[in-house]
């Protein structure tokens, strides 16, 4: 009957479980992803949908002017003018398009024209005054419910550039429009294979929600053969539609990176901010990737998918097998030194399986074929 009471269950399972947490935030580490503790890594294996948003997801963070239309010269008849004006005041904010404005008034070695106060609407723009007007920079919405200005005279200039798949700024002062800037955004090169991998990693449903136009989201839609596109999202609008989703019965992973998107990581069951995100999306999300890889955000996926599969089997492994020793101890069949031994065995092999932790086996393959692909190319 000794025997018996040498066994056992909680020393594996109250061990092992947190080792291989360790273990996976660890190997995520070393493949460019912070996870902010065990509970959202189990949130991440769980979700069965992920929204991303565009810009700086999907699509790299790094805009480029193509466009610098004048609409009304009253401030300054020229594209330098107005470009520099635009500039000179969207240096002050930290969103994407404000930093390729700024850039592309740098390249052009345009010089900095003096303002005021910075008054920024998050998400939406910005003002200053400036010598001959107040400037007025931002989004269509913003300029025409916000401000009352409206872009109606202009709509086929904005249309051809629209239609040329580019984002606009909206340009204008207290006396109306002052100018288009428009800018183009590209493709990140492994966004179809991170989407491919986290189907078959489980995910379920990919959607993607921005402010484009609907038709040019459905565009981009149809390339990554995503299953849902919102175009046309107001900023305020992004943690409704998580919700929404999580309504109909979803776990909702979220992938974003501006300060807009702070309500939504934190809406979301697990939210993950892009390495070169915003700071308040980073510190609102679950999961921060630490390299500019779409990729890692399926490897994230993977880490957790795995770590989970192993505590499970150790969960698994340490019921099953403390049951055989005690039943054999109950029988009579197990001396003491028998079942003590096999009992912790069982413990340290658990530990052992918890250590070696989840491993990135798609990368692991990935590795191998370059490896294969260099070799065969050697002359």
């Amino acid at each position: 009957m000794q025997s018996v009471f040498l066994v056992d269950y909680s020393c594996a399972l109250k061990l092992g479980t947190p080792v291989a947490f360790k273990s996976g935030l660890y190997e995520a580490a070393n493949h460019g992803v912070l996870i902010k503790g065990g509970e959202a890594m189990e949130r991440l294996a769980e979700i069965d949908t992920l929204v991303f948003d565009k810009t700086g997801t999907l699509t790299h963070s790094e805009l480029e002017v193509t466009d610098v239309v004048v609409l009304d010269p009253r401030c300054g008849e020229s594209e330098e003018t107005l470009l520099a004006m635009v500039a000179s005041v969207e240096e002050h904010a930290a969103h994407p398009l404000s930093q390729a404005v700024v850039e592309a008034a740098r390249e052009r070695d345009l010089q900095h024209i003096s303002h005021g106060e910075v008054d920024y609407m998050v998400a939406h723009g910005l003002n200053a005054q400036i010598d001959c007007c107040r400037i007025i920079v931002g989004s269509r919405h913003y300029l025409e419910e916000h401000e009352g200005i409206r872009f109606d005279a202009h709509e086929a200039q904005v249309k051809r550039l629209l239609d040329e798949g580019k984002t606009l700024l909206y340009v204008a002062s207290e006396h109306g429009p002052m100018g288009l800037i428009a800018l183009r955004d590209t493709l990140r090169a492994d966004a179809e294979a991170t989407l491919e991998r986290l189907r078959a990693l489980g995910i379920e449903r990919l959607v993607m929600i921005s402010g484009d136009r609907q038709e040019k989201a459905e565009a981009l839609g149809r390339t990554l053969r995503l299953d849902q596109v919102y175009g046309e999202v107001r900023p305020e609008e992004k943690a409704a539609l998580i919700t929404a989703l999580q309504r109909e019965g979803r776990k909702v992973g979220f992938v974003g990176d501006g300060i807009n998107d702070g309500p939504a990581l934190v809406a979301a069951d697990v939210g993950i901010a892009m390495s070169r995100g915003a700071d308040l999306a980073r510190a609102s999300a679950d999961i921060v990737l630490t390299d500019d890889r779409l990729l890692a955000v399926a490897d994230a996926r993977e880490i957790a998918f795995g770590t989970m599969r192993i505590i499970r089997t150790n969960f698994n492994a340490t019921v099953g097998i403390n049951t055989a020793i005690m039943a054999g101890a109950l029988m009579g069949r197990l001396s003491p030194v028998a079942s003590a031994l096999l009992h912790n065995g069982t413990t340290l092999g658990v530990l052992v399986n918890a250590l070696r932790g989840a491993r990135l086996a798609s990368g692991e393959r990935a590795v191998e074929e370059g490896a294969l692909t260099m070799t065969q190319d050697r002359p």
